[in-house]
C-alpha cells in the first residue's frame, strides 16, 4: 500500500507534538480542566491509560514505518547487488532481462529517495542514480522521473 508523501511529512512533524501532549497530560493531569470529571466517570488512572494507549499506537505506527523502510532498502540493495553482478561478469550476466529489471527497480527506488527530507539521502541517491544512468539529471526528482519513463521497459 502506497502512503502519500504528505502523510509521512505530517507524521514526522506531529511526532514531537504528540509526545509533548502526552507529557503535559501525564504531568499536569491534576490541574487540567475536567480531570475531576474524568476521574469520577472513568477512574483515577483513566488519563494515564489513554496516554499509554496513545503511545502504544504510536509505537506500532513507528514499527510499521520501520518495516516499510526496511523493505524499500532491502529492495534497493538487492537491485544494486544484481546490477553490480551483471556489470562485473557475475552469475546474472547471462540473463540481461533480469539485469535490466534490477536496474529499473534500483532507479525507481532511488528516484523515490530523492524526495527524502534528509539531504544526505538525497545526495547519495543522486550519486547512485548518476552512476546507474551514466548521466546526471540534478536534484529534481521530476527530471529523473522523466528520464526513467523514457527508458525502455527492457532496459538499455
Amino acid at each position: 500500500m502506497k502512503i502519500p508523501g504528505g502523510f509521512e511529512a505530517l507524521f514526522r512533524q506531529l511526532t514531537p507534538l504528540l509526545l509533548l501532549g502526552v507529557l503535559v497530560v501525564v504531568v499536569a493531569e491534576p490541574w487540567l480542566p475536567g480531570s475531576a470529571w474524568v476521574r469520577e466517570r472513568f477512574g483515577d488512572q483513566a488519563l494515564l491509560r489513554v496516554c499509554v494507549a496513545a503511545l502504544v499506537c504510536y509505537v506500532l505506527m513507528l514499527w510499521g514505518e520501520a518495516l516499510r523502510l526496511h523493505t524499500i532498502l532491502t529492495g534497493v540493495l538487492q537491485a544494486f547487488r544484481q546490477f553490480r553482478d551483471s556489470q562485473g561478469g557475475g552469475g546474472n550476466a547471462a540473463n540481461p532481462a533480469r539485469n535490466a529489471e534490477a536496474k529499473r527497480e534500483a532507479a525507481r527506488l532511488l528516484i523515490a529517495a530523492l524526495r527524502s527530507d534528509d539531504a544526505s539521502i538525497r545526495q547519495s541517491s543522486r550519486q547512485n542514480l548518476a552512476r546507474l544512468a551514466g548521466e546526471d539529471h540534478g536534484d529534481d526528482p521530476a527530471a529523473w522521473q522523466r528520464w526513467f519513463e523514457q527508458q525502455s521497459p527492457r532496459g538499455d
